[in-house]
């Protein structure tokens, strides 16, 4: 007799193992895939962030495959393994425990202070669990496991199309990852319908698995060895566009219009940051992206200048016409300018090589101030460059791919004793450039508009520091903010709207709101668009070890995003030049000065040391730590409530049923069970023919799976009786069905 046990315990603790491993192996192909799915976040995560989200799919992988049940003991396994990459990996520091547990303050600064260092790491850990744990879980029928794959692998593809990202071989590994899935759910479907040749195959694995490793190991090593499709399958869509000469959308938010939408209550946000091409209608909201847009390698920190408008139509901007160029060819030095830049003013030599991070058409070359002579420009063989002497624009005759270029600018230095006491246009109006352009403005402009100028610049002494006066009301009398609420907006020019109805906006707002008011003045101004600085990886890797020492004029490589696209101001003063202003509220730009005085104002004397982007500096450096502190505190408030949901399972199960059967009587209640789990079976593959009774599909069903055959026959028992036999029935009789029926979806 222990001899026939032992036999048959051999003979089912491998079938136990196998049955195992299918029941939980998909979720390591669910891991895999989301693995695949964090690297879109390669240019945004610092490496601890992925170093710690790495830990936490690693214990995700074993507790899965090692603790079968315990759902709530695997999740918390999960979240300590997490929480103790971020003390392993990160800059975690330990301040001790609370002087005194009975001091709420004491526990408060030892929850905030070591609270804070999560931040973000366990919030993204988190989030990655969760879509592995989801995926999974309905991952578990082939459709939705279809689903799945596809959708992720069209998000791969999504991004590495349009983010300068490589994704290729991530897709490759999701597909890898998805046939392993539906291999698994295609065993588990053999073991479920046909036992007996599932019992076979288990005893001999390898004459199913080693093909099958094989075949698949094969399809994708050959696609991830194919070459990658070239450039000429570009969609027709995007072809059409270039052939008209207009602008390409992308989803990372190159050329975002920000387009006003008047039937929300708040801003719609209808476009992402980025360098817009139309500006005939400026306004509306955006939302932050941050991708990458090119790389500047500089002498000196700057704001790196794109393109210049000076027609003010009411809602936006427009380019003059007849306006001449000259060739910018590679190698071309000494550009000319219009006016050039007069004798005694001394100028700063700005050496800038760019290199493009984006696979896009672009329409300009970006430059600090002035560009004075062109280098090597690494372009498309057809790409034609001219210079506009009056705009300062390097821009292409049509729009071409550019992968680097170098630039040399003559930037001048600001000089604040001689702006000063200098008119911007003399007394006899002689000026060395045609100044009527840039005193624009349409006759529709509100007459309030003028008013509140010359408000804002009383008592000034000269028109520099009335302008200085106006930068100055500006910052500091309208908030910054990506979402301004246009529902406020009654008045059908923009300027005026801004000032007087939305008062809130971005650098859009405020830029044209400076030109606009500077006119108003009769002081001759333009509006200009390109990119702030961006930041320095060095810079902050430095300040993050300590010891950094800044370089006196930020000579640097500089990182431009989508989300440093910026609007700035240009006022001309005769026998000087231009000059640049800065009026949205939150900037700095950087400056090369003379020598700083003690008339020039605050907002121009400050060091800067903060790299300007499209959000304001005072909002990021006034962060509180609420919100890591409340995020960390309801990751722990929905940890312990799916432990307790988990278990009280059988409880809360129990207490749906009772609401969801309100009012029905107990042999209805069997009747809709038994329907249900018809359902449930109909999913899982079983075959209903509708011309079949009951009894005959049940006797089917009990004879493919002969260990539920009791539990099939008094499922269909029951259900007979309280269908045909009459009456209410009572709860015992309901309650055992109910166990019945639980134990055949449990088994399946």
């Amino acid at each position: 007799m222990s001899t026939v046990l032992a036999s048959a315990n051999r003979r089912t603790e491998p079938l136990f193992w196998h049955r195992l491993l299918l029941d939980r192996l998909h979720r390591l192909f669910a891991i895999v895939i989301v693995l695949q799915l964090v690297q879109c976040f390669g240019e945004y995560w610092w490496d601890e962030t992925f170093g710690v989200v790495y830990a936490a799919c690693a214990a995700y992988a074993v507790t899965e495959l090692l603790i079968p049940r315990a759902f709530a003991a695997r999740l918390a396994i999960q979240i300590v393994a997490s929480c103790a990459a971020v003390v392993w990996l990160t800059d975690f520091v330990w301040y001790g425990w609370p002087d005194s547990w009975r001091s709420w303050d004491a526990i408060r600064m030892f929850l905030e202070w070591h609270g804070k260092q999560f931040h973000p790491y366990v919030e993204l850990a988190a989030g990655s669990l969760l879509v592995a744990h989801f995926m999974a879980y309905v991952g578990s029928n082939k459709t939705r496991a279809i689903v799945f794959i596809l959708t992720s692998v069209a998000a791969l593809s999504v991004v590495d199309s349009f983010m300068p990202l490589e994704l290729w071989r991530n897709i490759a590994w999701t597909v890898l990852a998805g046939l392993g899935w539906l291999f698994v759910l295609h065993l588990r479907t053999l073991r479920e319908r046909h036992s007996d040749s599932w019992n076979a195959l288990a005893e001999r694995p390898l004459t199913l698995l080693v093909p099958a490793i094989v075949v698949i190991g094969m399809l994708v090593a050959i696609g991830m060895a194919m070459p990658r499709a070239p450039a000429l399958l570009e969609d027709p869509y995007t072809i059409w566009l270039q052939a008209q000469n207009k602008e390409v959308p992308s989803f990372s938010g190159e050329g975002g219009l920000l387009s006003r939408s008047s039937s929300s209550s708040q801003s719609a946000l209808s476009s992402t940051s980025g360098y817009g091409r139309d500006d005939t209608e400026i306004g509306g909201g955006f939302r932050f992206d941050y991708s990458p847009v090119m790389e500047v390698a500089t002498s000196r920190r700057s704001y790196w200048r794109g393109e210049t408008k000076a027609v003010y139509s009411g809602k936006g901007w427009s380019d003059r016409n007849g306006l001449e160029t000259v060739p910018a060819a590679a190698g071309m030095s000494d550009l000319p300018m219009d006016p050039e830049i007069p004798e005694g003013v001394e100028t700063r030599q700005v050496t800038q090589t760019v290199t493009m991070l984006r696979e896009e058409r672009m329409p300009v070359l970006f430059a600090a101030g002035p560009a004075s002579s062109v280098g090597a420009v690494d372009a498309s063989g057809n790409a034609r460059l001219n210079w506009d002497p009056e705009e300062w624009e390097l821009k292409f005759q049509r729009p071409a791919r550019v992968e680097s270029y170098t630039v040399v600018s003559e930037v001048p230095v600001l000089d604040v004793a001689v702006l000063s006491a200098l008119p911007a246009i003399p007394e006899d109006g002689r000026t060395s450039i045609d100044v009527d352009p840039y005193l624009q403005l349409p006759e529709s402009l509100p007459s309030r508009v003028r008013d509140l100028a010359a408000e804002a610049t009383s008592g000034a002494t000269g028109d520099y520091d009335r302008l200085k006066k106006l930068e100055q009301y500006l910052r500091t009398a309208y908030p910054y903010t990506n979402e301004p609420d246009i529902s406020k907006q009654r008045s059908e020019d923009i300027v005026d709207a801004f000032l007087f109805e939305i008062q809130e906006g971005y650098c859009d707002y405020f830029s044209t709101a400076f030109v606009v008011m500077a006119r108003s003045l009769g002081l001759p101004a333009r509006w200009v668009k390109g990119y702030t600085s961006g930041f320095d990886p060095s810079m902050e890797e430095q300040m993050r070890l300590g010891g950094y020492q800044p370089d006196p004029d930020g000579a640097g490589t500089y990182t431009v995003r989508n989300a440093d696209a910026h609007s700035w101001a240009e006022v001309y003063f005769e026998g000087y030049g231009w000059v640049s202003f800065e009026p949205t509220a939150g900037f700095s730009m950087p400056v090369a000065e003379v020598e700083p005085t003690a008339e020039l104002p605050e907002a121009t004397t400050e060091p800067v040391t903060e790299t300007a982007t499209e959000q304001p500096a005072e909002q990021a450096s006034g962060r509180s730590l609420a919100l890591p502190i409340a995020a960390s505190a309801v990751a722990v408030v929905l940890l312990l409530a799916a432990a307790w949901a988990w278990f009280r399972r059988r409880a809360l199960m129990d207490a749906w049923r009772q609401f969801r059967n309100r009012g029905t009587t107990p042999n209805q209640r069997i009747v809709r069970e038994t329907e249900r789990l018809i359902r449930f079976l109909k999913r899982k593959g079983f075959k209903h023919d509708p011309h079949e009774t009951l009894r005959e599909t049940v006797s089917g069903w009990s004879g493919r799976l002969q260990t539920l055959g009791p539990d099939f026959e008094h499922v269909l028992q029951q259900f007979e009786h309280a269908r045909y036999a009459g009456g209410t029935g009572d709860e015992e009789t309901y309650r055992r069905f109910i166990a019945a029926a639980d134990k055949i979806r449990k088994s399946l």
